[in-house]
């Protein structure tokens, strides 16, 4: 990728992701920043221009021009745009007379190379603007006619007055006054009483009367002019409550007619957008309104924004509408359809601009909230009579309970403030009187040798879940009962441990399940006996048959060959061997369950043992085994019966021979010191012993191959002997891998031995 397309890439990202830049906009208004509609001005310019798609950067300038005189209010926004020189606009919108001659008159730098577009100016300095040809702007020409017509229309008065002053807008006002209403016209001004009151109401009587009052004396201000001394008179008349016979008509905005304003002047009509529909009850009027004049001021602006010149886009007259307010026509009583359609009505309210909508919404959130409120109460009634019948469900099943519990012998209890609470149905059980228990009183009911296990379980009783113990407990002096305490631990709403349980005498239950134990015993000694005597029956006929047989055969043939009488012979002794065997496990089994086998304990060395049982079978086993020995370089010594130990041992090396075909046969300890044990193996490479068979291993009579020699008692009787000398054998088997019989034994620390 070349080095120019990587360029062009970035500067179209660039270009294309930054979007439009903000236009820097500055807007000068005429009169102070609280005025009457000023807020609702700012907020339609930055609508106007977010709907022309101009993001825009406004700064307001307020001149305030009631409170500074002429040049005062030039010095005012020179200063305020040498404070701006750095940020420069791109555009300037300047609102009202007097701010668009202060503005012009600075002739500013900034005046001069910036486009300027005026609106809301209702007499313009012409010779002024045409030293700019980058200003343009909107003439709000006021039609006086139009206006007095409004207010007969409306009013149906004939007369009607306004006030004025020698401001230069008053001047202009009255040339206007005078070029358009004379003698001749429909329309005739009075300017200051000069037309006798019996002329207008005999000559003029069918024509319209504006009448010109003076705010202040016109000798001050026109040489020319001829003083009326009842002019003031008049003046007070006009503004009073009293005159209900002409209108007030307002044509422009000073100090003046905001003080006036403030009078009781009960028909009032405005020419100008200023101080009309902000609660001063003026009634309506022809004129250019605020949102009219911010869009089309916000029109200009955005065609000299986008390219055009202002030279190119000529001066016009603002678009003027018939208006009325509505508040104020309400208040006297006038009805919508007494206005006519061609007037534009402001501060009417959605309901009263669209009732058949208001009403509509009206009833429908009626309709809603009638819905939703029978909704919620058939929920309500419908939850209540729910929780009714649970309650009557569970008023039942605490009854059922209640009369469960009070018949059987299951009572509830809980901890509560360091006490066990028990139910009134408890006490009364065991005749006694209700108290809560502390921990260490109801530890004085158990049984002394229960005593330490129920400290012990306490302390885990307030662990999260269930816990049950079997105590022997004597509450009454009686004597001992079992009873089972079950309790259960959760956390509350509140965020509390909550201890609660129930307490069972399962007395009876403990007599059943002895006796039942018991009985299994019985059972199992009648089975074990009845099974002895088969086994024994048929493992003692087995060798008898053979001597007696192999005896009648010796006894009663003389021609038997010499090498046959040995192998007779043999068959006799090894039958004979095999039956004096089973008669000796017989009674070993026999002085095992009746106690009377005898063990003569001492410390042995487990080296010496192992060693001795090791030299003995090393020359028994037969040659074709591999016989190991394991042993440890630490001597230990166990207390043990040395000769029943090697009879296990021998039991096991025996066992491993008989079913070890081939491979070795290991014998051989281990010591472990943390658990203090020892343990001693015997290891074979036979064949095993599948796992289904290794729990009954170590049953009476049991043996895994019903056709090799031997009883089936040997492991039982290893199994006794272990566990009289206090240890326990563990087995280890895996068929076709061989197996693995481990005796575990206590045994005493060599360390300690030799301390």
């Amino acid at each position: 990728m070349s080095i120019q397309f990587k360029i062009i890439l970035f500067l179209s990202l660039l270009f294309f992701g930054c979007g439009k830049p903000e236009k820097r906009i500055l807007v000068i208004h005429s009169y102070e920043e609280n005025f009457f509609q000023y807020s609702e001005y700012n907020e339609l310019i930055t609508k106007n221009f977010k709907q022309k798609g101009i993001k825009t950067d406004i700064k307001t300038f307020y001149l305030d021009c009631e409170k500074y005189r002429e040049q005062e209010e030039i010095d005012r926004i020179n200063l305020f745009l040498n404070s701006i020189s750095n940020w420069h606009p791109d555009i300037i919108l300047v609102n009202e007379d007097q701010a668009t001659y202060s503005l012009l008159k600075t002739e500013h730098k900034l005046a001069k190379s910036t486009p300027i577009v005026f609106a809301g100016v209702n007499y313009p300095n012409w010779d002024l603007i045409q030293k700019y040809p980058n200003v343009t702007g909107l003439h709000d020409k006021i039609d006086i006619i139009k206006n007095l017509e409004v207010m007969e229309e409306l009013d149906d008065k004939k007369k009607s007055f306004t006030i004025l002053d020698y401001t230069f807008i008053d001047k202009k006002i009255r040339e206007d006054i005078k070029k358009h209403l004379n003698t001749d016209s429909p329309i005739i001004s009075n300017i200051d009483e000069q037309i006798p009151q019996t002329d207008y109401e005999t000559k003029f009587k069918d024509k319209l009367f504006l009448h010109i009052l003076s705010a202040r004396n016109n000798h001050l201000y026109d040489k020319d002019s001829v003083q009326i001394p009842q002019l003031s008179l008049k003046f007070l008349w006009g503004i009073s409550k009293y005159n209900v016979q002409m209108p007030y008509l307002q044509l422009k905005y000073d100090f003046t007619t905001v003080t006036l304003a403030n009078f009781h002047m009960t028909n009032r009509y405005s020419a100008i957008y200023e101080m009309f529909g902000c609660g001063f009850d003026f009634r309506a009027g022809y004129m250019t309104t605020l949102p009219t004049q911010v869009k089309e001021e916000v029109d200009l602006a955005a065609k000299i924004l986008n390219g055009i010149k202002p030279q190119d886009l000529p001066i016009r007259e603002s678009a003027k509408d018939y208006v009325v307010d509505w508040q104020v026509m309400k208040k006297l009583g006038i009805k919508q359809t007494e206005i006519p359609a061609k007037y534009q009505m402001i501060n009417l309210p959605f309901k009263e601009h669209y009732p058949v909508a208001w009403y509509s919404i009206i009833i429908s959130i009626i309709t809603i909230l009638v819905t939703l409120f029978s909704w919620l109460t058939y929920l309500y009634i419908h939850e209540m009579n729910m929780r009714r019948q649970t309650f009557y469900a569970l008023e039942e099943e605490r009854e059922s309970l209640a009369l469960a519990i009070e018949s059987g012998n299951t009572f509830a209890w809980r901890f509560q403030n360091d006490c066990l609470q028990f139910k009134n149905s408890f006490w009364k059980s065991i005749n006694m009187k209700n108290v809560p228990l502390s921990v260490e009183k109801f530890t004085n009911f158990i049984h002394p040798d229960y005593r330490e296990t129920f400290k012990h379980h306490w302390q885990e009783i307030f662990i999260q879940g269930t816990h049950a113990i079997e105590l022997l407990c004597d509450f009454t002096g009686d004597g001992y009962q079992w009873w089972e305490l079950r309790s259960s631990t959760m956390e509350s709403v509140s965020g509390q441990q909550r201890t609660t349980g129930l307490i069972l005498n399962i007395n009876e239950h403990k007599k059943r399940e002895q006796e039942l134990i018991e009985a299994r015993e019985l059972a199992e000694n009648a089975e074990l006996k009845q099974s002895f005597l088969a086994n024994m029956s048929h493992e003692i006929r087995t060798p008898l048959n053979a001597i007696v047989g192999f005896s009648n055969i010796l006894a009663s043939d003389s021609e038997i060959q010499e090498e046959e009488r040995t192998t007779y012979i043999n068959t006799i002794n090894t039958n004979s061997e095999l039956l004096l065997k089973l008669i000796n496990d017989i009674l070993e089994i026999s002085r095992i369950e009746s106690g009377y086998m005898s063990f003569e304990y001492q410390n042995y060395s487990v080296n010496t043992l192992i060693d001795e049982v090791y030299n003995t079978h090393r020359v028994i086993l037969p040659s074709h085994l591999q016989f190991l020995k394991e042993t440890a370089e630490e001597d230990l010594e166990i207390y043990v019966d040395k000769n029943r130990l090697t009879q296990v041992l021998t039991n096991f090396l025996n066992n491993a021979s008989k079913f070890t075909p081939c491979g070795y046969i290991k014998l051989g300890y281990h010591y472990l010191p943390k658990e203090q044990q020892v343990h001693i193996f015997v290891e074979d490479s036979g064949k095993g012993i599948p796992q289904a068979e290794q729990k009954m291993i170590f049953s009476r009579f049991y043996k895994q191959d019903e056709f090799a020699q031997g009883t089936g008692l040997g492991l039982s009787i290893c199994q006794v002997i272990i566990e009289k000398l206090g240890g326990h054998i563990h087995l280890w088997s895996e068929p076709g891998k061989g197996s693995r019989f481990t005796i575990i034994l206590n045994c005493e620390d060599p360390l300690k031995r030799k301390q």
